[in-house]
């Protein structure tokens, strides 16, 4: 089980944004990742750090000495593993298992959409393939339809598709060798993630979906789940803006779109929503983390892993209020 939804509305609406050429064939795979990424981290500011387990990106919310919130007292919650973390003060305030290796479900699809958008330009056109078709769950997805890389990764986002995570995966893989698109892609997920310094993340599919019975999409822990939501709002919040919409429309390349609604439960309810991510199957259950501001430009990050379908919702509240309550006490 998994989670996704949607509808195709046909339409005489064009989009009529210019095209970008698609980038030239990378070549090796892990050579040519390895010298992109270096670029990427290096290239575009010499100043800006590496995240690493021990000492997360220097966050570019950081601008002034805050008013730090208190660490939140024990907190009764179903999640087996949750992790928060004030971006601002750079300290954790509330830990429970929070190194402990899990289940990502659809959290997948984070790292999914982060190493798409810095692999192509925004609107570099991507085809969606019957075997993107074939992936768990419908998403109202035609194969032959067509998308440019950034509402594919809406779709992904937003309503957590399977298919457009898939279809964006593969048409991005394409450009990175002659092997198998798809694996050289989760190959590109697994050295940014080491990349990053987050080493509990490992990835063997792009959309988080069981494989089996027994072994999971992909797995990690709240800890690193959470250093990458902060590397994300931190460098390139547009990528994690869209889900603060509890529905959105999504166009096609030929003007016809999908209405689609967020698979966050708890998006209105949350003030201040920075951008979140769902995850359910099986074997995970339910995941969430969310980035919001917990007031005064002060970003909180919450992730929960391993509860229920709902319990994670009512997890993710019960801490956003936690953490109100503590700042609240501060000013």
């Amino acid at each position: 089980m998994s989670e996704d939804i949607d509808y195709i509305i046909e339409t005489d609406e064009i989009n009529t944004r210019n095209k970008f050429p698609i980038i030239a064939q990378l070549g090796i795979l892990g050579v040519i990742l390895l010298g992109l990424f270096g670029s990427l981290l290096w290239g575009k500011n010499d100043t800006e750090p590496v995240l690493t387990p021990e000492t997360p990106v220097a966050s570019a919310f950081v601008t002034q000495e805050p008013i730090v919130p208190e660490k939140l007292e024990e907190i009764e919650i179903f999640a087996s593993s949750a992790y928060v973390w004030d971006v601002k003060g750079q300290r954790a305030l509330y830990s429970k298992n929070a190194d402990e290796q899990l289940p990502l479900a659809s959290i997948t699809k984070l790292m999914t959409t982060l190493l798409a958008y810095e692999l192509v330009e925004e609107n570099t056109e991507a085809s969606v393939s019957l075997s993107a078709i074939m992936q768990e769950g419908s998403s109202g997805l035609v194969a032959g339809e067509k998308f440019e890389a950034e509402k594919l990764r809406e779709l992904a986002l937003i309503s957590s598709s399977n298919d457009a995570a898939f279809a964006l995966a593969a048409s991005v893989g394409a450009l990175l060798g002659d092997n198998d698109p798809t694996s050289q892609f989760v190959d590109g997920m697994n050295i940014r993630a080491k990349e990053l310094g987050l080493e509990s993340l490992q990835f063997w599919n792009t959309t988080g979906l069981d494989i089996s019975t027994t072994k999971p999409g992909s797995v990690g822990s709240a800890k690193d789940v959470s250093f990458l939501m902060e590397y994300i709002i931190t460098n390139h919040p547009e990528i994690i803006s869209p889900t603060q919409k509890s529905t959105a429309r999504i166009y096609n390349t030929e003007g016809a779109y999908h209405e689609i609604s967020n698979t966050n439960e708890a998006v209105l309810d949350i003030p201040n929503m920075i951008g979140s991510k769902t995850g359910y199957t099986d074997l995970a259950g339910g995941n969430l983390t969310v980035a919001f501001d917990a007031g005064l430009n002060r970003p909180i990050i919450i992730t929960v892993l391993g509860s229920s379908r709902n319990g994670r919702f009512t997890d993710v509240l019960t801490l956003v209020k936690a953490v109100q309550k503590s700042v609240g006490a501060q000013q």
